[in-house]
């Protein structure tokens, strides 16, 4: 068999390859995610709280009317720490788990909504660390951030990923 079509070959059989199985601490590390997404929904603040650092940051960003991008950044106690509403579900697809020792990454889209009406979608990334070290070294994967677009009109153009 001639190089190039062997190459072509092996280039189409590689993306056609079934992405590799989640390891244990990447289950643990999407699993922390989730558990974020219910603890929401059930507007639990001691729930999430469980499963942040102290201090975790959280970003919205927001594309405005006229183009320019608003963001907004607060701490957890700012935003989920005091009082939540009820019936927020969110829920993520075609998660994507970078993982580097203690260091993790889930960036997946989402969708949000309340009382089954759609609110928005987006991007949410969201940081981890798994806690080993100290009094609360659990080994627990920990929320230190999460990031997200807040997309009103993408919702179509996102579920297809």
């Amino acid at each position: 068999m001639p190089i190039l079509p062997a190459l072509m070959l092996a280039a189409a059989l590689a993306q056609s390859a079934a992405p590799p199985t989640a390891d244990a601490e990447d289950k643990a590390v999407l699993a922390t995610a989730q558990a974020f997404f219910d603890g929401m929904e059930k507007a639990n603040p001691d729930a999430l709280r469980a499963l942040v650092l102290p201090n975790a940051q959280f970003l919205s960003v927001r594309e405005q009317a006229d183009g320019s991008v608003k963001l907004n950044r607060v701490t957890f106690e700012d935003s989920f720490g005091k009082s939540m509403t009820p019936g927020v579900k969110e829920w993520m697809w075609s998660p994507v788990i970078i993982r580097r020792g203690a260091l993790a990454t889930v960036t997946a889209p989402y969708e949000v909504s309340k009382d089954g009406k759609t609110l928005h979608c987006g991007i949410d990334i969201f940081t981890l660390v798994k806690q080993t070290d100290g009094a609360k070294g659990d080994g627990a994967w920990k929320i230190a951030s999460v990031s997200w677009t807040a997309e009103p009109g993408a919702c179509p153009e996102l579920r297809k990923l």
